[in-house]
Order: structure tokens, then sequence, then C-alpha cells
């Protein structure tokens, strides 16, 4: 009997360790969009152009979309993408998206073809993925420079 109290004091102390090792992956597109959910915001999955997974994620009223990257087959992804585009029509000139990208570290912009202005940021999760503490990170680090960059554009 001994034995068996020291097994369940055992697991009960790595349970919570257990939990913290649970990481969130690009292999499984329903991983980030879980992750999502449980903190309340909107997901909505689908593809993109090429058939890779994306999500489209309303996250306490900001707008974005997060694109899947280094897929194979559409599956088993390793990267994503955070993406918000603004319509501006040209009102956002070249010379202040690189004023940007001169003061900002992990999110970049740029201007599309047709004059919108777009911020985006990379995130490499590998084969082994990142904690959901370190994703949640990474999504505050974009949270921030989406609004910093709607701020400066006059969004």
């Amino acid at each position: 009997m001994p034995l068996a109290r020291s097994l369940a004091v055992a697991s009960l102390v790595m349970l919570p360790l257990a939990a913290q090792a649970e990481n969130l992956y690009a292999l499984d597109a329903g991983s980030l969009a879980r992750f999502f959910e449980n903190e309340g915001a909107e997901v909505e999955r689908t593809t993109d152009n090429v058939g890779d997974p994306k999500l489209r994620v309303d996250y306490y009223g900001s707008e974005f979309s997060v694109y899947y990257y280094g897929c194979d087959n559409n599956r088993n992804c390793d990267a994503v993408q955070f993406f918000s585009g603004y319509q501006t029509d040209g009102s956002v000139r070249l010379s202040k998206v690189n004023e940007w990208n001169m003061q900002n570290r992990f999110a970049r912009s740029y201007i599309s073809e047709e004059g919108s202005a777009r911020i985006e940021m990379d995130i490499f999760m590998g084969q082994d993925g990142i904690s959901a503490d370190d994703f949640a990170r990474q999504v505050s680090i974009w949270s921030r420079a989406m609004k910093d960059f709607e701020e400066f554009i006059g969004w």
C-alpha cells in the first residue's frame, strides 16, 4: 500500500507539469483554433488559395487571419503567420511604412499592389510546437503591434 500511495502522490505532483507541457502545433490546424476559442475568440476555420489551413480570428475586437506555412500537401505545417490588411486606397505612403518597420521588431508592414496597408508576423512552431504560454505571448505581441499599426496609419 505505501507504494500505491507514493505513486498516487507522484501522479498528482506531475499533473500540473503535464498540463504545462502541452504544446500547440501548426501540424494540427485545430490546435491553434482551439487555443483561440478557449481564449473567447470567434474562429472560422477555412483554407487559403492553395488549400493550406487558414483561420479567421476575432480576438477581443481585433480581426486577423492566421495563415499556415511549411505544409506538406496542405497538412503537417511548421509555421504560421498572423496577418491583417487595411484598405487605405494608397493614403499610407511607403515612407511611412518604412518608418514603421525601422521602429518595430517583430511585426512587419508593407503596401500591397492595390495600395492597402498590411501587417504580418511569422511564428515558426516546428515539429515539436510551442507552449501555450509562449504562444499566448506571441499573440499579445501581435495584438499590440496590430493596434499600434492601426494608430500609426490613422485607421
